[in-house]
């Protein structure tokens, strides 16, 4: 694994282990609007697009309910979401090794805000934005691009600058920001997430344990 000087970290589902907790919000949601959920493989395919629920029933004019009393949900249970194994370890050994560390989230400031309290993750970010800080959401690079502007990497430096997360969209807005990008699949997204699909955007590297990254 290539060292870089630059490391900017997704949060929700890389940092934080929310990919049951979004599923199980919903699944209650679905419920709570008289919508019988798919399985929970099935289901986790639409928490990226929330438009996309009315393929399993969910009418146009309830997507703002919908959307609401998963926010609601969402505040609740986000910010206590259990890390993922190593992930502190791994933050604590790139800040003694002196990296620049940075966090990009599209979670709205609401929600990502309390999340980062709640874990002590601000100690370890000399940056942290949300989707509120920019116009515009994964894949699109801004938030990257912000997040690198804010840590002091010109883009004559951006060889040595890495974004890491668990989606399509982290891998491509990387891409689209023109840095290096690291796909995390732990075990617990070997069930759900289809690793051939991700490999298709062509991540730098790929790793299933926080280890690695320091290794």
């Amino acid at each position: 694994m290539k060292s870089y000087d630059t490391y900017i970290f997704d949060l929700d589902g890389t940092i934080t282990n929310t990919m049951m907790v979004w599923v199980d919000i919903f699944r209650d949601g679905l419920l709570h609007f008289g919508i019988t959920p798919p399985d929970d493989k099935t289901l986790s395919q639409y928490t990226h697009d929330w438009d996309e629920l009315v393929k399993i029933g969910l009418s146009k004019e309830k997507l703002a309910d919908f959307a609401a009393f998963a926010h609601i949900a969402a505040n609740e249970r986000l910010p206590k979401a259990p890390l993922h194994e190593g992930a502190i370890e791994m933050l604590d050994m790139l800040r003694s090794q002196g990296k620049k560390i940075g966090f990009f989230s599209t979670m709205d400031s609401v929600l990502f805000e309390p999340a980062m309290q709640y874990r002590n993750l601000y100690q370890f970010a000399d940056v942290a934005l949300s989707s509120t800080d920019v116009p515009y959401r994964k894949p699109h690079p801004a938030g990257i691009l912000k997040a690198l502007e804010n840590l002091g990497v010109p883009e004559e430096e951006f060889a040595n600058a890495v974004y890491i997360g668990d989606k399509d969209t982290d891998i491509q807005a990387a891409h689209n920001a023109k840095i290096a990008s690291i796909l995390y699949y732990p075990l617990e997204h070997h069930e759900m997430y289809n690793l051939a699909e991700f490999k298709q955007y062509n991540p730098s590297h790929i790793i299933t344990d926080w280890q690695e990254l320091i290794v």
